[in-house]
C-alpha cells in the first residue's frame, strides 16, 4: 500500500522541520560495560557545557529522536554503525547522541534494542534552546522568516571544542571517515 503523496509529505516534514523539544540533563553514569553505554544524567545549561566535558578529545555528535523515521534507520544500520564504533573506540572519538524526545523510557530503550554505544544525553529545556539558537538557519517562506533545525543532524567537534563540521554526514559515511582521518592526523595526505 502507498501513501498519497500529500500525507506522505506531511510526515515527512514532520520528521525534519518539527523543531527540537529537548529533555534532560548530565552528570555521567555508565549503564553498562558491555556496550560502553554512557548516560549523561546532570543538567547541562547549553551546548558549550556539553562539549566541554569532552575537552581534549574528537567529537562525532548525533542529534536524533525516536520519532524521527529518518533518525531511526540511520541507528538500526548495523554494520556501519558497530564499524564506525569500532573505528571511534580505535581513535579515541566520542560518540555523543543527543537525544530529543521527551520520553526518556522510549529513549533508553531505542539504545538498548539497537546496542548503541557512546554517551547519551535526553536534552533539557535550557539545551534546547541554546542549540536551536546557534544551529538554526533562516529560510525565507512566503511571506515569513522561517527558522529550521532540522534532525537528524551530526556535528563533528575538535579537541579544542571547535565545530569543525555541523552538518557532517552519517555515521559510516565516506566524508565522515575523510574528515575524522584529517582531524587524527593533521599531518597526513588524505
Amino acid at each position: 500500500m502507498r501513501l498519497p503523496y500529500e500525507l506522505f509529505k506531511k510526515i515527512l516534514i514532520s520528521c525534519i522541520s518539527i523543531p527540537c523539544l529537548l529533555i534532560s540533563g548530565s552528570t555521567i553514569a555508565q549503564s553498562s560495560k558491555k556496550n560502553s553505554v554512557h548516560y549523561i544524567t546532570d543538567s547541562v545549561a547549553d551546548f558549550n557545557a556539553l562539549i566541554n566535558k569532552f575537552k581534549g578529545k574528537i567529537i562525532y555528535a548525533d542529534i536524533w529522536a525516536t520519532w524521527c523515521h529518518p533518525c531511526r534507520l540511520e541507528l538500526q544500520r548495523k554494520k556501519e554503525v558497530m564499524d564506525f564504533k569500532a573505528f571511534a573506540s580505535k581513535n579515541d572519538i566520542i560518540l555523543l547522541y543527543i537525544c530529543d524526545d521527551k520520553n526518556g523510557k522510549s529513549w533508553k530503550q531505542f539504545i538498548s534494542t539497537n546496542n548503541l554505544s557512546g554517551y547519551h544525553i535526553l536534552v533539557n529545556d535550557s539545551l534546547n534552546i541554546d542549540m536551536h539558537g546557534k544551529f538554526s538557519y533562516s529560510q525565507t517562506k512566503p511571506v515569513r522568516l522561517k527558522k529550521g533545525f532540522y534532525i537528524p543532524r551530526h556535528m563533528i567537534i575538535g579537541k579544542d571544542g571547535m565545530i569543525a563540521d555541523s552538518m557532517a554526514d552519517k555515521e559510516g559515511s565516506t566524508s565522515v571517515y575523510n574528515t575524522l582521518n584529517k582531524m587524527i592526523n593533521p599531518n597526513t595526505n588524505h
